[in-house]
């Protein structure tokens, strides 16, 4: 039932049977487009910045999440604000990124294990691991960002499982048909 939900406000933003990328022109005339493209637009507003502020500020309050970057694309047209932090946990290297939609009140968490030997070598690994003083674990900081997230922008964590879930009759950019899916339709087009 959910997953129909989402799947009609895909198409709200993106039109049905119309390749973006072998019909680009017809595409860009579409309804669904140009709506897409006008929230994109719109969202650099007053309202967006100080929800965007707001989160902001309540990361600086927190000694480790006050590492989070912003690294929103929304020139490559994203869905989504992006936020990555890099910690270091038992010497291995992670990255959690959040994704806070903006077509709908929903947000991602995604924790990533890098190779942290291409970074560091051993001794500063040891020495990046005796500095750390964050006696967290991951799901403990994850459980903060959600915790954050959900009380200041009042967004809801989006279904893991249907991260994946794909449109079939939708493309966007580089997405063909078959290939795009509810995170990059929500979200952008990383892959998740």
């Amino acid at each position: 039932m959910i997953n129909k939900i989402f799947e009609n406000l895909v198409y709200l933003f993106y039109p049905k049977n119309v390749s973006a990328y072998t019909e680009k022109e017809k595409y860009f005339e579409t309804e669904e487009y140009i709506r897409l493209s006008n929230i994109i637009a719109g969202f650099d507003t007053e309202e967006s910045k100080k929800r965007h502020i707001a989160l902001i500020n309540e990361f600086e309050k927190d000694y480790t999440l006050k590492g989070f970057r912003d690294f929103s694309a929304f020139d490559l047209e994203d869905r989504c604000t992006t936020f990555c932090l890099t910690i270091i946990e038992e010497g291995e290297l992670y990255t959690l990124s959040l994704y806070t939609s903006f077509l709908i009140p929903y947000y991602v968490v995604k924790c990533q294990k890098n190779m942290i030997e291409m970074f560091f070598s051993d001794l500063e690994i040891a020495q990046l691991q005796k500095d750390n003083i964050e006696t967290r674990k991951i799901p403990d900081l994850i459980l903060e960002i959600e915790t954050i997230v959900e009380s200041k922008l009042l967004y809801k964590k989006f279904p893991k499982e249907m991260l994946g879930n794909v449109i079939q009759d939708v493309s966007f950019q580089d997405s063909d048909f078959g290939y795009f899916n509810l995170f990059n339709a929500f979200f952008n087009n990383c892959i998740i």
